[in-house]
């Protein structure tokens, strides 16, 4: 134990006595060894992530040829999300029998006409579990989400309503989105009818008594 403190103590000595001698010399390694992990961290974070976008880009993005539907890079789309006054944007998983459907209506251009405002895509491929946590969605669904200065102020939840006919109502659907006082209004309509529905319901009962 002994042997070795004292080996380990002649090796501080020399390395001390190395760079008071040749100060130069010990600072260029100590760059170098900085400069190697600094270029090794660099290629640990970025290079997944251009990997990724590549992906995305022949593998999603590929099949998009809609002036309408507008691929978002995955790197930058929450701060896209965050910095945009106004922003319209799809999360799926790029594939499935509703998203087909989808792609066939973006890939229509007299539907394209009708819609009056371009949607971003953000596929879910990549962090979905983070992704459903940070906008509330389901990838079990297609979900439309209008953001208004960063904010959530409306969505359109596809899969939700079975009855909801896609090639005749998602570009008015897609249309009203971005009228949030409108969405509200509507509600508020729906809870009035269905108040006074209750209240008239026991009348008629006690008419026929």
């Amino acid at each position: 134990m002994e042997r070795n403190r004292s080996n380990d103590q002649k090796k501080v000595f020399s390395f001390f006595d190395g760079l008071s001698e040749h100060p130069k010399k010990y600072f260029v390694r100590l760059l170098f060894v900085l400069l190697v992990s600094l270029i090794i961290t660099m290629i640990m974070f970025i290079f997944p992530q251009k990997i990724r976008e590549e992906q995305v880009n022949s593998l999603v993005y590929a099949d998009i040829h809609s002036p309408k539907l507008q691929p978002l890079n995955l790197n930058e789309a929450p701060k896209k999300i965050e910095e945009s006054k106004a922003i319209s944007v799809l999360f799926s998983v790029p594939n499935g029998e509703k998203y087909q459907e989808l792609l066939k209506i973006f890939h229509n251009s007299k539907k394209m006409n009708e819609l009056n405002r371009s949607i971003y895509f953000y596929p879910l491929l990549y962090n979905v579990k983070e992704l459903e946590q940070r906008y509330n969605i389901n990838q079990e669904q297609i979900t439309i989400i209008f953001f208004k200065e960063g904010k959530e102020a409306n969505r359109l939840s596809l899969e939700t309503d079975q009855s909801f006919n896609l090639s005749e109502e998602l570009i008015p659907e897609l249309n009203r989105l971005p009228l949030t006082n409108i969405k509200k209004l509507s509600l508020e309509l729906r809870e009035g009818e269905s108040t006074n529905s209750m209240q008239t319901s026991p009348e008629k009962n006690t008419d026929h008594h």
